[in-house]
């Protein structure tokens, strides 16, 4: 039941079955029995190839356990923490430089006029 509310809440507005689909993987893989056995790897069944990452909740469960561990995750979370490849971010950024890089040359040749 919390599995389908978090997918339809959050999937509302998405009108793309793929990534409706993805979500609907983050939400299985998250929500899910296994979360409460220890070392359990919340990105497992996520990355399309084993790039030897894990993401192990905390063994404890108070306030203090789950703070300690966000206060550990990495300063900025690997794409393949959702599911993507880890060359995700370099394609992203070279289709940003490569539109960047075609507004620079119309302005050039606006200027040059």
């Amino acid at each position: 039941m919390l599995r389908t509310m978090l997918a339809e809440m959050y999937g509302g507005k998405i009108d793309d079955e793929e990534d409706f689909a993805a979500l609907q993987s983050l939400v299985d893989n998250f929500m899910t029995p296994a979360a409460f056995e220890s070392e359990h790897d919340v990105l497992r069944g996520l990355q399309g190839e084993d790039t030897g990452e894990k993401l192990v909740l905390p063994e404890g469960t108070t306030w203090q356990d789950f703070r300690e561990w966000v206060r550990n995750l990495p300063e900025r979370e690997p794409p393949t923490y959702l599911g993507l490849p880890g060359n995700a971010e370099k394609v992203l950024l070279v289709g940003q430089a490569n539109s960047m890089m075609a507004d620079l040359s119309l302005i050039t040749g606006i200027l040059d006029e």
